[in-house]
């Protein structure tokens, strides 16, 4: 039943993604713009999350909704340390996913962590995340596309 359920989510989230829907709207800030090579600093990724949808967390407990993620491109200059870690997410029981899921509704805030390994490091990458809408539980996919500028001194 789960199964068929998350085929029918899946599938839903693609008919959106075709009407171009962006729930979510992105920025990206560094703790610092100014880091000296050995530093560790914040990556900040804040989300501004239309009315009636919300976004699920970077840990979810329970199989079937997409988690927020981050994919870095590889690239010299920085290291990676920890995970993408949610800022005060709240946490509801699913029904549809028979357990506890943790979510954003208006903001989301998440952090990474990274040590500066050489100087004036390029940090980018995407972002993916799926939103929901509370009226109609109409789920959409959003991948979008991050750069941090931090110098080094």
């Amino acid at each position: 039943m789960k199964k068929i359920l998350f085929l029918l989510f899946v599938a839903s989230s693609f008919a959106a993604s075709a009407q171009i829907l962006k729930p979510a709207k992105w920025t990206f800030t560094p703790s610092k713009t100014l880091a000296k090579v050995g530093e560790t600093i914040d990556l900040v990724f804040t989300a501004k999350i239309d009315d009636n949808w919300y976004m699920y967390s970077s840990q979810l407990k329970v199989e079937g909704p997409l988690p927020t993620s981050v994919n870095f491109t590889k690239t010299e200059g920085y290291q990676v340390v920890g995970k993408l870690t949610p800022v005060k997410p709240k946490e509801k029981y699913d029904e549809i996913w028979g357990g506890k899921v943790q979510y954003f509704e208006h903001e989301a805030k998440f952090i990474q962590k990274v040590k500066i390994t050489k100087a004036n490091p390029i940090i980018e990458g995407k972002i993916e995340c799926q939103t929901c809408t509370t009226k109609d539980g109409k789920c959409v996919p959003n991948k979008d596309k991050f750069k941090f500028d931090v110098k080094t001194i």
